[in-house]
């Protein structure tokens, strides 16, 4: 069983053991097809804990080392010979143009957070705030998150809403009150990497469905509905990641009808909604009884607000996600809660929305008229940008000589289940880059790298 013979952390540790497991790959110590230890054996080994672990193959698989598969392992992943592995932007490498972690933009200057602290410090009508104690959040921000929530044509009640340390922690809590081990949880065929990662720590099943332009196929979800197996679906309706693909009104509620007819809980993740103004309302208005409704203001809002908000179904499942959120993190942090609050109250957080929608059309602009002939089905106001390779590009070659280049696309190979081969694409977080013009220098790169023909695959 692999165990690395050194770890060299000049940063994060989980970094370091996924650095350790690319060289021992490349040293042919590991083979492909190799198992790797388990999460919790790992850990144990090298003493850290087990969430190091996990990030760093989650890493791993980022970079195309490994992958997993739920009840069998993690197992290396069968490489051309001499292939460098796919590697992440990392601070150490300040010239390069980081289009792969989806993260997002915006001036915090607009949201004046010093005020709103000031306050804090001198009001002792807040001292609740530092010493309170609620699992499913204070009453205020319940509201705020319910607003907020609202804005996407559902219908919801401060009452089954519940506050969380950001969208991740929300699907975790949500999938751990919904499922045992080994439950079968349909996913698109190309799916939020968070949601891969989830399902690994979970022990949880997950099976592609297809999509095409407008998102998953109806026809699809009825097929797998109709085995009697899946628990839940989840899904993003609106900017769907990786694809950034916005499904049309008739197919939401085509996906509650099959839904309801099979009695599968549905989990609406809306983390990307926030940039596509004048969305269909969420499939899960349309069958609110087996509905999970997923938002955050990380994105939409600013990234180290690491706030959350759930819309469950019923009351019972309130209590039950609340029970799970205790266990978890007892409960989000207030101060973070009341700060998300004020903004929305506001009107700063509308502001800011304003401000990332203008941002993402003006670099979807940017790259429309520089990659011109790399057509996307991703939805204009979409700040990711799923690109199919023209032949005879291969998605690991691309991101390979990106890379070389001075650009860091996201390979495919994050976002696909299980063993699916994966297309030859790329992800391309816009909003990742400070500036518009480091997003104008990155897309000219990789125009200059499309116009050229891929290197030989032994030097890649």
């Amino acid at each position: 069983m692999w165990s690395p013979e050194k770890i060299a952390p000049l940063g994060p540790v989980y970094v370091a053991i996924a650095d350790a497991l690319a060289r021992d790959i490349e040293d042919g110590r590991l083979e492909a097809g190799e198992r790797l230890p388990t999460h919790r054996a790992l850990a144990r080994q090298l003493g850290v804990n087990v969430v190091t672990v996990t990030r760093a193959y989650q890493e791993a698989s980022r970079r195309g080392l490994v992958e997993g598969e739920v009840g069998r392992g993690t197992f290396v992943r069968e490489r051309e010979r001499g292939a460098l592995p796919y590697m992440p932007a990392t601070e150490t490498e300040p010239e390069l143009v980081d289009f792969d972690f989806n993260v997002p933009f915006g001036d915090p200057a607009i949201l004046d957070a010093a005020s709103i602290f000031r306050e804090f410090a001198e009001n002792e009508e807040l001292a609740h705030l530092a010493t309170g104690y609620s699992p499913q959040g204070f009453e205020a921000h319940r509201e705020a998150g319910a607003a907020w929530m609202a804005r996407t044509g559902l219908e919801t009640d401060p009452g089954r809403t519940l506050i969380t340390c950001g969208a991740q922690h929300a699907m975790a809590i949500t999938f751990s009150g919904l499922c045992e081990p080994g439950d079968l949880v349909l996913v698109e065929e190309l799916t939020y990497a968070g949601m891969k990662a989830l399902a690994n720590v979970l022990h949880l099943r997950l099976a592609g469905l297809p999509m095409d332009d407008d998102g998953l196929l109806p026809d699809a979800f009825e097929n797998a509905c109709r085995k009697g197996t899946a628990k839940a679906l989840y899904f993003q309706s609106t900017l769907q990641n990786p694809t950034g693909v916005v499904m049309p009104a008739e197919r939401r509620h085509e996906i509650a009808r099959i839904a309801r007819r099979y009695g599968v809980v549905l989990v609406e993740d809306d983390t990307s909604g926030y940039l596509c103004a004048g969305a269909p309302a969420p499939a899960i208005a349309q069958a609110p009884e087996l509905g999970y409704f997923l938002s955050s203001t990380s994105k939409s809002i600013t990234a180290g607000l690491r706030i959350g908000y759930v819309q469950a179904p019923t009351r019972e499942a309130v209590e039950r996600l609340a029970a799970n959120l205790a266990a978890t993190a007892w409960m989000a942090p207030p101060l973070m809660a009341e700060l998300a609050t004020r903004w929305i109250q506001s009107g700063r957080a509308d502001r800011m929305v304003e401000e990332k929608r203008a941002e993402a059309l003006a670099r979807r602009e940017l790259y429309g008229r520089i990659l011109a002939d790399l057509p996307t089905r991703s939805h204009p106001s979409s700040s990711h940008v799923w690109v199919p390779l023209p032949s005879p590009w291969r998605g690991d070659d691309f991101v390979a000589q990106a890379r070389r280049a001075g650009v860091a696309p996201t390979p495919a190979e994050m976002f696909v289940v299980g063993r699916a081969s994966a297309p030859h694409a790329v992800r391309l977080a816009l909003a990742r880059p400070r500036e518009r013009a480091d997003v104008e220098r990155g897309l000219r790169v990789l125009a200059d790298v499309v116009r050229g023909a891929p290197k030989c695959r032994s030097l890649c």
